[in-house]
């Protein structure tokens, strides 16, 4: 049995609001508090925890919300004030990290002023009665502060109900990428203090209604900021592999082939880089997969639109907008869509027609090599793959 309504409660919800002391360098506090009041045993509305009273005659539970996670969007931690017949607290619980445990600080209650007060992990959020645990697990801490920040890109939890069922390549690529610009070196001086009754305050059902919609405005407003390079298209013959080394098999089949001078190591550069890759390209499937596992590097591209998938082939704009689709972006990011490739006719004229970015490597002399018209001129040429870095750096810097 739950209670959320009385205006009496309601009182006592935000006399026991909580303090949170966090790193100094935390860059992502809370935005919300919901809350729940339980006059019983009962499983947990918002947590995977059975609230058992123990003689208390009501608990709170705080459902504490924030944007961020270092390592992904979204963060949802608890705690549970357990209160007397007085309102007088009698016992503390909190989460960390999916684990729920009761809360002391030297065998006493954890209060500081009256006030139930917790520290939270940096980055993570974490709760603990005692900035000790916290400070002795530095080590892996500034790792996912740091290297790994945006790892996890997005949750995607259960009570989101489906709203995230479109979530694209793109969402998390977004994602990642803001995350990995909010790193930060944890101090573990936990002198920034959040006083809960600062922060908005809702009954648990009206905190989980909007969650679908909080998530989604994060994800709107990282489109909205993106500039620049949003992907990269790549073509492979004479663009990552000479096409004079191919080693056919049954007609069309390339068993295997080298690569042009720094070919072999163009994707995973680029991914180091943060980039999204697409391969766009003309030919069989099982031909690109012979070469490229190969040479290592077939399963770093986020998206592939291969001819024979498709059922066309460059210039025809349903190469280019299947990679499109396929990692998440639309019309209006084509302009940062950056396509790659060899063939002034398929590539450079295929990607100038949609408004992308074209680049032209003229490695090979095995097709013309002076546009045909107009739409064959390229933004840009280079003549090996590594120069393609510091052309994306250009449109950057110019975005």
């Amino acid at each position: 049995m739950t209670s959320t309504t009385s205006a009496p409660i309601s009182d006592v919800v935000s006399q026991h609001l909580p303090v949170i002391r966090f790193d100094r360098n935390e860059p992502f506090l809370p935005q919300a508090v919901g809350y729940t009041v339980y006059t019983a045993d009962a499983p947990s509305v918002s947590a995977n925890h059975d609230v058992v009273l123990k003689g208390a005659a009501k608990a709170i539970e705080y459902a504490i919300w924030w944007d961020w996670d270092i390592q992904h969007l979204y963060e949802l931690e608890h705690i549970w004030v357990y209160l007397d017949a007085e309102d007088l607290v009698m016992r503390v619980e909190s989460s960390a990290h999916g684990y729920i445990g009761e809360m002391s600080r030297l065998g006493a209650l954890p209060l500081e002023d009256g006030r139930v007060t917790l520290y939270s992990e940096p980055g993570k959020h974490a709760f603990a009665a005692d900035p000790e645990p916290l400070r002795a697990n530095f080590a892996i801490t500034t790792l996912w502060c740091g290297d790994e920040a945006g790892d996890a890109d997005i949750l995607v939890p259960a009570l989101l109900n489906g709203a995230l069922d479109d979530l694209t390549i793109y969402d998390r690529h977004l994602a990642r990428q803001y995350l990995q610009s909010q790193a930060f070196k944890p101090s573990f001086r936990f002198d920034q203090k959040v006083d809960l009754c600062d922060v908005p305050l809702m009954p648990w059902k009206d905190l989980l209604a909007s969650i679908p919609g909080r998530v989604l405005s994060q994800l709107t407003r990282l489109r909205g900021e993106a500039k620049g390079v949003k992907a990269v298209f790549l073509d492979s013959g004479d663009t990552l592999i000479d096409e004079d080394s191919q080693v056919f098999v049954e007609g069309e089949l390339v068993l295997q082939a080298n690569p042009i001078p720094g070919g072999d190591r163009l994707v995973a550069e680029l991914k180091k880089r943060g980039y999204l890759v697409a391969l766009v390209a003309d030919g069989l499937t099982e031909s690109f997969e012979n070469v490229h596992k190969a040479m290592g590097f077939w399963d770093d591209f986020d998206m592939r639109s291969i001819s024979e998938e498709v059922g066309v082939h460059k210039p025809d704009p349903k190469m280019f907008l299947t990679a499109v689709d396929g990692l998440g972006l639309t019309e209006a990011d084509h302009a940062g869509c950056v396509m790659v490739g060899n063939n002034l006719e398929r590539d450079i004229a295929g990607a100038n027609r949609l408004g992308m970015r074209s680049v032209w490597i003229s490695w090979t002399k095995n097709y013309p090599t002076e546009p045909a018209n107009e739409a064959e001129k390229p933004d840009f040429e280079i003549k090996l793959p590594h120069q393609l870095l510091d052309v994306l750096d250009a449109i950057n810097a110019g975005a």
